[in-house]
């Protein structure tokens, strides 16, 4: 099976979320609401735009998603994103490269014949989280020609 770690193509300052409250909505004031538009990712946080979400759901059914929404009050402008909703499934074995990037997971077929969505949340205590999604789901984004994120190959062992 083929695995992709989702990235984030550009850079861009999302303002922090002040309380961190897993159940309720996050609403961030925001400058230059419009430089959200570039990007479909915001790897960050593991935020999805309203256009990635719609896709992920299909994978990620009956899932609760919680909102992000960023908001410019003299433009009177918002633009929400999504966080992915907490995996129960998690690859059997994640490694590491030198720089704590993920370069190898380890998948067991029967298990994710059963119950993997086909995305894997890795958590990181240092900083940016790590979303790794199957070759399937990595094809379906590609297509729809989604900003702003691209993928980097891992060394599947199953």
């Amino acid at each position: 099976m083929d695995y992709f770690l989702l990235k984030q193509i550009g850079t861009i300052s999302i303002p922090k979320e002040k309380e961190h409250n897993q159940e309720e909505p996050s609403v961030r004031i925001m400058e230059n609401i419009s430089s959200l538009e570039k990007f479909d990712y915001l790897a960050e946080e593991a935020l999805f735009s309203d256009r990635v979400k719609l896709l992920l759901e299909q994978y990620l059914i009956e899932e609760d998603w919680r909102p992000c929404t960023f908001i410019e009050p003299k433009k009177q402008e918002q633009k929400t994103f999504w966080f992915l909703p907490p995996l129960a499934c998690t690859p059997d074995n994640v490694v590491f490269a030198s720089n704590g990037i993920p370069c190898s997971v380890t998948i067991n077929e029967e298990a994710f014949a059963r119950k993997s969505s086909g995305i894997f949340y890795i958590p990181n205590p240092k900083g940016t989280p790590f979303v790794i999604v199957h070759m399937s789901i990595a094809e379906s984004i590609l297509r729809r020609g989604f900003c702003g994120l691209g993928f980097n190959r891992l060394s599947t062992d199953t």
